[in-house]
Formats: C-alpha cells, structure tokens, sequence
C-alpha cells in the first residue's frame, strides 16, 4: 500500500530516544532553492505504479528544475489513490503529533497548488530513508479546497512540474501569515478657539501672616525591578517538536524544533482539540529564537526530564507554569 494510502492503517505511537542533546544532526540543505527530485523506491508491489523519477540510472530523464513561478500539479505513486497533504512533513504513523489524523486533506491526481518552499523530515514507508524532502504547497485556484496549505511529499509533485523554492524558514513562513499591523497612534484634536474674556478688576487682598514652611518631604523609594521571566529548558524528543502560531487545532505551521534541541519554554497552554495532544492535552510556548514566544509545541513531543527508554514516557513536565 503506497505511503499516502487513505486505507493505511495507523500504527502504535512509538519514541525513540538518543543518549544526548550531542547527537543531534545537522543536515544541510545543499540543494537549497532547487526543487528536489524524485528519487528511488523500495521495489515495486504487485498493481502498484512506480512514482516519475529522475536523475538516476535507468529512470526517464527530466529537464532540470528552472521554472521559478507558476502552478504545479500533483500526482499519486498508485492508480486511484488520492495524494495526501498533511499538517507536517509526515512521518507515519498517522494520528500521532508528526500528521494528526483530522488535519490531513486528501486531493485528487492534477491538483493545482503552488509550491512554496521545501524543508527535510523523515521518508514516509516505501521510500529510501535519505530520501528526506517535502514541500509545503497552498491549494491553488481550481483545487478542491482553495487557499488551504499543508505539507506534500517530494515525489508526489513530478520533476516536470517543480519549481525553485527556498527553504522553509520562519521567516518564509510567515511571510504567508504576517502579524497583524500595530493600530496606528490616535490624532490629537485641536480644542476650538474661544472669545476671550474681559478682565475682572483686582479684589483688594487682606494681609496675611506668614507661616513656616513645611518640612521637606522625604524622598518617595525606588521601584523594584521587575522581576524576569521564569523559563524552563526543555529537550524535544527523536523526531523533533513541529511548532504552530495557534495551537487550537494545530493552525499556522512554524519551524520545526530539530531532533534532541533543547529551547526555552515559557509556560504551558491546555489545546486538547487535536489527538495527537492528549492525554494530556497541553502545548508549551517556546521563547527560544526563532520563536521567540509567538509559536507553541505539543507537550508530549519533549523529553520532560525522561531519560532514554524510559517507559511509560511523561506527557507533560508540570513544573512549567500555566500561561
């Protein structure tokens, strides 16, 4: 069963662990702003319809990737399928915090989206595991849910229909959601001009005697310092932290915390509504740049203080305050 299978079923939530924070691995983005080709899968099953590959012996060659505009369509890797776009660059299992299951829409082969950039997760099954490359794509005019955005695997957009995209930073990202402009200062008004008033004569004023001046008034005490906010340091887990400026629903998609990183957490915030969220149901806001508190992350995608192979793992780390 292809990868993007609606009918595949979702496998047990698993985590594994690294020793420490030390093997967290970089991986360079070499092919940055180049749309990424399709590369070699496992074996093809029986009925099944290899994906269009390129750049590899044997496969049918394709121009390299030049467009820099313009609509892409996608296409399933088997007859019927439909081709899923996710929340999050995948992996499976489905319904865990990687790809809740209500989130992910599928849409028919010859979809129109316009590809926005590219970022590197985890191959879903099927396919090489250093075959890491998803795009995040906006349905485009004429698809099933215009306007909506989410994730799609590589080599579910032919060669021949990429186009050069840059990586998906939080800077790129929210050049699709800017922040809401600050409301702009209130004008003053000027007050009306008014007749002016004749001058009354001078009262005669009686004499008066002098008193003693005051004391001097003691000087009023500093103010104490505001005191800083408490943050938490807190380490994600194997698969990384996937990050959302609203995390009511899983809404806005951020960047992603690498695998192992450990970020500040300011509090915590309860967003039960997708299931990947619970039992606990909590989200942590991350200070930490580039996020610097304006994105949050499931609870349950961080280590709170587990050591590796601790079973069962801890969802929630309730030493961080509730915002």
């Amino acid at each position: 069963m292809a990868p993007d299978s609606p009918s595949a079923p979702p496998a047990k939530k698993s985590r594994t662990l690294a020793l420490s924070a030390a093997a967290v691995t970089v991986i360079a983005a070499a092919a940055a702003g180049v749309g990424y080709l399709a590369a070699d899968r496992a074996p093809a099953r029986t009925g099944k319809v290899d994906v269009e590959l390129a750049g590899k012996p044997g496969a049918n060659p394709h121009p390299e990737v030049t467009r820099a505009s313009g609509v892409s369509r996608v296409k399933s890797d088997s007859p019927g399928d439909q081709v899923k776009i996710r929340p999050c660059p995948g992996p499976n299992p489905y319904g865990t915090h990687d790809c809740p299951e209500p989130a992910i829409v599928s849409v028919p082969d010859g979809t129109p989206v316009q590809m926005w950039c590219w970022t590197d997760s985890m191959a879903p099954d099927g396919y090489p595991a250093d075959h890491k490359r998803w795009f995040y794509v906006i349905q485009a005019h004429g698809s099933p849910k215009a306007g909506e955005e989410g994730y799609v695997y590589s080599a579910l957009i032919p060669v021949s229909e990429q186009i050069i995209t840059p990586v998906c930073s939080a800077q790129r990202l929210l050049e699709l959601h800017p922040p809401a402009p600050a409301p702009p200062e209130p004008e003053p008004t000027n007050a009306p001009a008014q007749s002016p008033v004749p001058a009354k004569p001078p009262t005669p004023v009686a004499p008066t005697v002098k008193t003693p001046d005051p004391a001097p008034a003691k000087p009023a005490a500093p103010e104490p310092p505001t005191p800083a906010k408490r943050t938490t340091r807190e380490q994600s887990g194997s698969h990384g932290s996937p990050t959302f400026r609203n995390p009511h629903g899983a809404k806005e998609p951020g960047e992603r915390v690498p695998a192992h990183a450990w970020v500040d957490v300011e509090c915590r915030v309860f967003a039960p509504e997708i299931d990947s969220a619970n039992p606990d149901g909590w989200w942590y806001r991350i200070v930490t740049s580039p996020w610097i508190g304006s994105y949050y992350a499931v609870a349950n995608t961080f280590m709170n203080g587990d050591v590796p192979g601790q079973s069962p793992p801890t969802n929630t780390d309730w030493s961080v305050p509730v915002c």
